[in-house]
């Protein structure tokens, strides 16, 4: 791709999402003799597509604001952040972070994390396909190794600590009744998605704590230890059995303590 086309290719990408009132210089056109008006259609047909693509990956962020109020925030982000993809089903991750520092969602805040829980979600959906162990796979391994396993963990899976009660606020979308939310919660989120539909289950902070260390590669018995120190009535048991309904991990091992 030589230089020239290079220059004509940001011009243009600026005159559609940066500067709305320029048009690229050199732009020409033979039978259309109101360029500025035709650009500018096609400069809105660019636009409208990637706000109802944000629309399509945010649709509880954009219940929760209203339509003018989304679309206003959505052309900002764009003209700020346009697309590096043609593959719009992962555009607007950076929105996240936009709404975090953005003045006119500030009345809204927990919408930032509304919109991360959408991430997730949509990560999952879009993961790879792996089949999930079976709690009896523990089966092939000696009791006195069991807190020694480490989990490989589905490519799907996420953890959303919040201060906010953001699962409940899903779940109020998705039955259309907000009436149960109380702001004053804070809630914590596990997603995966083991076979075809995403899952997600809501955690208390120790729960959360010990689902943190099985995922970051820590030991069965390391997370363990840290959860009772945490709360002492920790439940291993019932862990355990939401860690397989929720098909979190894809493998296991016994790790090794080379210095002993």
């Amino acid at each position: 791709m030589t230089n020239g086309f290079k220059k004509i290719q940001h011009e243009i990408t600026g005159s559609l999402l940066g500067n709305l009132d320029k048009i690229p210089d050199g732009l020409v056109a033979n039978l259309a003799p109101n360029i500025r008006s035709r650009f500018s259609v096609y400069r809105n047909n660019v636009m409208s597509s990637l706000v109802d693509a944000l629309v399509a990956n945010y649709p509880i962020v954009y219940a929760l604001v209203g339509d003018v109020f989304f679309k206003g925030l959505a052309v900002e982000f764009i003209t700020k952040n346009p697309p590096q993809s043609t593959l719009l089903f992962n555009f607007g991750d950076g929105l996240v972070e936009f709404i975090s520092e953005a003045e006119a969602c500030s009345s809204i805040p927990y919408l930032a994390d509304i919109a991360y829980l959408e991430v997730c979600w949509r990560k999952a959906y879009h993961a790879k396909d792996v089949m999930p162990i079976e709690a009896d796979a523990l089966q092939n391994i000696a009791p006195e190794f069991q807190m020694d396993l480490v989990f490989d963990i589905h490519p799907s899976a996420s953890i959303i600590k919040s201060g906010w009660p953001i699962f409940s606020i899903w779940n109020g979308h998705e039955t259309g009744n907000m009436d149960g939310v109380n702001l004053e919660n804070t809630e914590n989120i596990l997603i995966t998605r083991p076979v075809a539909d995403v899952m997600m289950i809501a955690m208390d902070a120790t729960e959360c704590m010990f689902f943190r260390n099985i995922m970051n590669g820590e030991t069965l018995g390391f997370a363990y230890e840290k959860s009772l120190e945490n709360d002492s009535e920790f439940d291993l048991g019932h862990a355990f059995g939401q860690m397989f309904a929720m098909g979190l991990a894809i493998g296991l091992e016994v790790k090794i303590n080379k210095g002993v």
